[in-house]
C-alpha cells in the first residue's frame, strides 16, 4: 500500500461550481435512480472484486513517467492512500458521476511553475460553459457573482481537459435528453394528483395504474441504448429473458463508459508528455459482453451463467 501525499499546488482559475444551481430541496427520485446506476460500479468499488481474481490495473513506462502519471489521476482522487487499483478506481468513479449528473466532465490542467514538469487536474463545473475558438468560457450566474467576483471567465482551450459520454451511447447531448426525458414525469403521479391526495380529495375518472405503465413504457423507450431496468426484476410486464438482456446490455454499456474513460486518460498522458500508459485488464470487455449477450440469446448459455460472466 502506497501512501500519496498530496502537494499544494496553484489555484485553478475557473469557478469549480455554482452554488445558486443546486437545488437539495427535491431532486426527481427517477433522474436521481438513473445517475446513481449509470456511476455505481463502473468499476470495481474501492477495487476490490471477488469474482474478477485476476484483476489488475499497471501504470506502463519508465519508473519516473509512471509516477508522473499517478500524480496527475492522484490529483483527481479523493483520498490518499492507494495501490493503484484503488486509484483507478476512484478516478474512474469521480470522471463518471460528472458524466452522470452533466454529459460531459471537465478539468483545468494546472502546471507548476515551481516544480518543472508537475501537473495537475481540477475538476470544474461544465455548468454555462461555452467553448469558442482558442477558449473556453464560464458565463457566472448573478447569483454567484459574489463568490467569483466575475461575470465570464476565460480558460484557454490548452488548459482544459473535456471528456463527454461516449457517441456509441449518444453522446453528450442525447444524454442530457435521456436526463430531460426522464424528469418529465413523477413515478409517484402527477402534481394535481398528487396534490388531490393531499387535500383528501378523490380525482374522478383518473386511472393511476395507467399512468405509471406509461410512465415504465417511456422511461424503457428513452433509455433503451443503455438497457436500464429502473431496479425492477419483477416479471409483471416483462419476461425472465428480457430482464436479463436488458440488464446485460447495462453492464455493456457501464464497460463502454469505462473503456472510453481510460482511454481519454491515456490521450490526456500523450498530450501532457508523460511517457506512460494506463492498461487494465481482468474486467468483462464491451466487446466480450456483446459476445456473452449473442450466445444467451443464441441459447448456447443459461441466463444465470451469461449474468455472471458480466459482473464482478
Amino acid at each position: 500500500m502506497r501512501v500519496m501525499r498530496r502537494r499544494s499546488r496553484p489555484k485553478g482559475r475557473a469557478a469549480t461550481h455554482f452554488p445558486s444551481f443546486s437545488k437539495p430541496d427535491f431532486v426527481n427520485p427517477t433522474v436521481h435512480m438513473f445517475i446513481e446506476d449509470v456511476h455505481i460500479a463502473v468499476m470495481p468499488i474501492g477495487g476490490r472484486t471477488e469474482k474478477r481474481t485476476d484483476f489488475s490495473v499497471t501504470f506502463q513506462g519508465e519508473p519516473i513517467e509512471c509516477e508522473r502519471a499517478k500524480d496527475l489521476c492522484l490529483s483527481l482522487s479523493r483520498h490518499r492512500r492507494y495501490s493503484d487499483k484503488e486509484l483507478m478506481c476512484d478516478v474512474v468513479d469521480q470522471i463518471t458521476q460528472y458524466l452522470a449528473w452533466y454529459g460531459r466532465a471537465v478539468c483545468e490542467i494546472i502546471r507548476d511553475t515551481d516544480e518543472i514538469g508537475k501537473t495537475y487536474l481540477l475538476h470544474f463545473t461544465p455548468q454555462r460553459l461555452y467553448r469558442i475558438p482558442g477558449h473556453y468560457v464560464q458565463w457566472v450566474p448573478s447569483g454567484d457573482y459574489e463568490l467569483w467576483k466575475k461575470r465570464f471567465i476565460v480558460i484557454p482551450s490548452k488548459d482544459v481537459w473535456e471528456i463527454s459520454i461516449p457517441l456509441i451511447l449518444g453522446g453528450a447531448s442525447s444524454y442530457r435528453k435521456i436526463l430531460s426525458g426522464l424528469r418529465r414525469f413523477e413515478h409517484l403521479g402527477p402534481r394535481f394528483w398528487r396534490g388531490d391526495l393531499e387535500k383528501q380529495k378523490l380525482t374522478k375518472h383518473y386511472d393511476f395504474m395507467e399512468y405509471v405503465r406509461n410512465s415504465e413504457i417511456y422511461y424503457d423507450r428513452i433509455t433503451q441504448t443503455w438497457g436500464w431496468n429502473r431496479r425492477d426484476w419483477t416479471q409483471e410486464r416483462s419476461t425472465e429473458f428480457f430482464n436479463f438482456y436488458r440488464t446485460i446490455t447495462f453492464r455493456w454499456a457501464q464497460a463502454v463508459l469505462r473503456e472510453h474513460i481510460i482511454k481519454e486518460i491515456n490521450d490526456l498522458l500523450v498530450r501532457l508528455n508523460i511517457g506512460s500508459m494506463i492498461v487494465i485488464s481482468g474486467l468483462p470487455t464491451s466487446d466480450e459482453i456483446l459476445e456473452i449477450r449473442k450466445e444467451m440469446l443464441d441459447g448456447r448459455i443459461s441466463f444465470g451463467k451469461a449474468f455472471d460472466q458480466v459482473t464482478f
